[in-house]
């Protein structure tokens, strides 16, 4: 019989197809396995996502609140990473370095920001790259709508101003292109290496200007969010033209108004303008040219070196001219020219008048005052005027004795852009004389930069530190202009702004002594540097003199083209208003 062979053969049989059976619950279990991976893995990316856009948000919104703060001396500056000696600080980790060498890599400082302490799917503090030019550091003196961000991002030069990386769990990385093998520890006393957090070119030690957002399979899991100039400079502009109209516009009103100015009450003398061409913006002088439009009068004077800096005007760019004395009213008459002499800052001029008492103006002028942003000590003008009188006999005078006029001192606008020092004194007179003689004393006061031109204002440098200046233009009433006469007519010889929204009715705002227009960053086919009003402003602000003919223009911000066709093109001028009737 062979009963005991089949029984093997049956066994045989049922062990191989449990044998098949064990292999696919192995291969169907394996799969589900790797399917679970797989999902767990796109959970933690999505995850680490939602906490990274979390992060920039929140980084975003801090600089714009900063930038609009009068106590952030650099608007658009970003916080450092994370001090290192806070990192095993409970108290006082996730708040930033007060300074860092850049590009500087370090943790996310969420408690400088305001944030709770964001942390990646595996637990771990996000991490934080700053550019170089953009962390708020001592000298950090240029950030504007022309600056861009200086990250290298998977070998794209100017990619970012800032990384946020989810580092994720610790790994031995091994070695591949681009990468160093290094076993990840985290310790959690002592200061942080970041190789022990990030990888590959992420990791680079000291740490360069070029980081990566993907790397070989196996030796890096960093998650990566940039943050571009793009990202944050729309919030920036938005507060900067608040902080231009709230702390420049004031002072460009307030430089030549007021007695010291010897303006009328409300009213203003403001300064010409420096030509936008044939420079532009970037390599202009910043030098009035009698002209009512143009760029801001930014020069400044020496101790500075012209060769060096073009805003540096040479040291006789003021220059004191020839006084003139000229008769006001009454019947006496002036005898020719006073005759001067200069000691230092003090002028002394004499001469003869005759016939009868008079009023006179002794004006001594002092060269390119109106085409600059200058200032002068009020008490240091000051003058005295003598008189004294002859009576004639036999070719020899006989006089009376020096008497003090009772005078008085103004300042005078031309339209050459000069300031005249007036003194306006009487010439006393008596029956039975043949001459008068005067004498003139006067104190020249140094004529010194505006505050507005210092990077060091408390109030102002900002605008100076970060360049701002170079975009804006700027434009006057030419009634409020030097040798001008105020005010202006609505809608006459005052500046016009148009309402260019289409979806509002279209509208004048026609009665403006001055304003400035600020240009944002460069849309779409712009260049900078340029000497073209077209590289930096839009429609109307790029043809238009602000008169009710040709306006200047407003309009909806728009940074991109849109499918209306009235609004077809990227506009993101802004309009501040110094003085309007």
């Amino acid at each position: 019989m062979n009963r005991p062979k089949a029984s093997r053969q049956r066994g045989a049989a049922l062990l191989a197809l449990l044998a098949v059976i064990m292999l696919g619950a192995s291969w169907f279990l394996v799969s589900k396995l790797d399917a679970l991976s797989a999902s767990y893995a796109a959970l933690n990316r999505n995850n680490n996502a939602a906490v990274l856009n979390r992060a920039k948000q929140a980084l975003i919104g801090y600089v714009a609140a900063r930038a609009a703060s009068s106590l952030e001396p650099n608007p658009g500056a970003l916080p450092c990473p994370e001090a290192p000696g806070y990192f095993d600080n409970a108290n006082q980790d996730g708040t930033e370095a007060p300074g860092c060498a850049l590009p500087s890599v370090g943790r996310f400082p969420w408690r400088t920001i305001g944030t709770e302490k964001l942390v990646d799917a595996s637990g771990e503090p996000l991490w934080y790259v700053v550019s170089p030019g953009w962390a708020r550091v001592a000298g950090n003196t240029s950030i504007n709508s022309n600056s861009v961000g200086q990250l290298t991002v998977d070998g794209v030069p100017n990619a970012a101003i800032a990384l946020i990386i989810a580092p994720g769990p610790a790994f031995a990385v091994p070695a591949a292109t681009g990468c160093i093998a290094w076993n990840q520890a985290r310790p959690t006393t002592g200061t942080p290496d970041w190789r022990n957090y990030l990888e590959c070119d992420n990791a680079t030690s000291p740490a360069d200007a070029a980081f990566v957002t993907t790397g070989p399979a196996g030796s890096f899991n960093d998650q990566v969010i940039r943050v571009t100039v793009a990202d944050v400079m729309p919030a920036i502009e938005a507060a900067i033209a608040k902080r231009i109209e709230r702390e420049i516009a004031p002072v460009l009103k307030a430089a030549y108004v007021g007695t010291k100015w010897n303006t009328l009450a409300g009213d203003t003398v403001f300064p010409f303008a420096a030509s936008f061409l044939p420079d532009g913006p970037g390599t202009s002088s910043y030098v009035g040219a009698a002209s009512t439009q143009g760029l801001l009068p930014f020069s400044y004077s020496p101790p500075c070196s012209p060769a060096g800096d073009l805003r540096c005007t040479s040291s006789t760019f003021h220059t004191w001219g020839t006084p003139t004395l000229s008769k006001v009213s009454g019947g006496g008459s002036l005898w020719g020219s006073p005759s001067c002499s200069v000691s230092g800052s003090l002028i002394t001029c004499t001469g003869w008048y005759v016939s009868s008492s008079l009023q006179a103006s002794f004006d001594d002028p002092v060269s390119n005052v109106a085409n600059a942003l200058r200032d002068f000590n009020l008490a240091d003008h000051t003058a005295t005027v003598w008189t004294n009188l002859c009576r004639e006999v036999g070719g020899f005078c006989t006089w009376d004795g020096y008497q003090i006029e009772t005078s008085t001192l103004s300042r005078r606008f031309n339209s050459s852009g000069s300031l005249s020092f007036v003194v306006r004194t009487p010439l006393r007179w008596a029956s039975g004389k043949d001459w008068g003689y005067y004498y003139i004393q006067a104190q020249r006061p140094a004529i010194t930069d505006h505050s507005i031109l210092s990077a060091t204002d408390p109030t102002t440098g900002w605008f100076v530190r970060n360049e701002w200046y170079r975009l804006v233009y700027y434009a006057i009433a030419p009634n409020y202009a030097a040798g001008g006469s105020p005010p202006c007519t609505t809608g006459g010889t005052c500046l016009s702004v148009a309402n260019g929204d289409p979806t509002r009715p279209f509208t004048l705002d026609n009665g403006q002594r001055a304003i400035l227009i600020f240009a944002g960053s460069s849309v779409a086919g712009q260049t900078r540097p340029s000497a073209t009003r077209g590289d930096y402003f839009e429609f109307g602000n790029v043809t238009g003199t602000g008169t009710p003919a040709f306006p200047f223009e407003r309009q909806p911000l728009k940074r991109s083209p849109v499918v209306n066709a009235a609004l077809k093109a990227p506009f993101n001028d802004r309009i501040v208003v110094i003085d309007s009737n």
